[in-house]
């Protein structure tokens, strides 16, 4: 005979937790290359059982990262944000996973703590900040739809 407890009685032993699989856009810096970090930060993105489904490296077209940071054309740093992208090559990553832009904004918090406190420009990595960024994001620099 098995003797069911009232609800507010009974244990939950085992609750099943489920995070959506996402796409993301992830961006190396010139900084990151420069300083060689380059390699860390990969293994630190493969540490977090994360698929990298499409990968760009060299030095970006100029409308390509001004398209990515869009949201900040008017501001005066912009021009010069962009030259400091363009000085160096960049690695551009589709990467996709079970709550994938938690995961990757969690890592870029810590490089960025770990590597460069404080930095504003300088700060090795960019990802994005929601999924609405990573699908505008992921579309002007791949040229995909997610």
């Amino acid at each position: 005979m098995i003797t069911l407890l009232p609800r507010n009685e009974q244990k939950h032993y085992y609750r099943p937790s489920f995070q959506a699989y996402e796409k993301t856009f992830v961006m190396l810096k010139p900084d990151s290359f420069k300083r060689r970090l380059d390699r860390e930060i990969m293994e630190s993105l493969k540490s977090k059982h994360l698929d990298v489904l499409k990968q760009w490296e060299g030095i970006a077209p100029r409308e390509k990262l001004e398209g990515n940071y869009v949201q900040h054309k008017n501001k005066s740093f912009f021009k010069e944000w962009i030259d400091f992208l363009q000085s160096g090559k960049i690695r551009a990553l589709l990467v996709g996973g079970e709550d994938a832009i938690g995961e990757i904004n969690s890592l870029k918090k810590s490089i960025r703590s770990s590597y460069a406190p404080g930095e504003k420009r300088f700060n090795l990595i960019h990802s994005s900040d929601d999924a609405e960024c990573a699908k505008r994001e992921i579309k002007n620099f791949f040229d995909v739809e997610i």
